[in-house]
């Protein structure tokens, strides 16, 4: 039986990503095997070309910003951005650009 004071779970708040990012996906990170679809591919099947540019993206879990850098990938001829990077070791997270 619970008891009537028992502690809840911290709820974060859940922050805005930068205008036109979406989080896709978060996880081990490096693990090409994953079969993560987007834009009708494995994205970690497909060369990843740096912009140079970097993004501030917020963890989905607990709403912390974090810096990723930029790339490109080439999907059917068209040209899309993704950002990914490191929440903690080992713990990454994908980004796409809508729009």
């Amino acid at each position: 039986m619970a008891k009537k004071n028992q502690k809840q779970p911290k709820a974060y708040k859940q922050r805005k990503q930068p205008s036109g990012w979406v989080h896709v996906v978060s996880g081990i990170s490096g693990c090409k095997e994953d079969n993560v679809m987007l834009f009708g591919v494995n994205i970690f099947a497909v060369p990843w070309k740096s912009t140079g540019q970097r993004v501030t993206v917020y963890d989905p879990l607990r709403g912390h910003p974090y810096d990723f850098p930029v790339y490109t990938v080439e999907v059917n001829g068209r040209i899309h951005q993704i950002a990914y990077g490191e929440y903690a070791m080992n713990i990454g997270g994908l980004y796409c650009k809508q729009g």
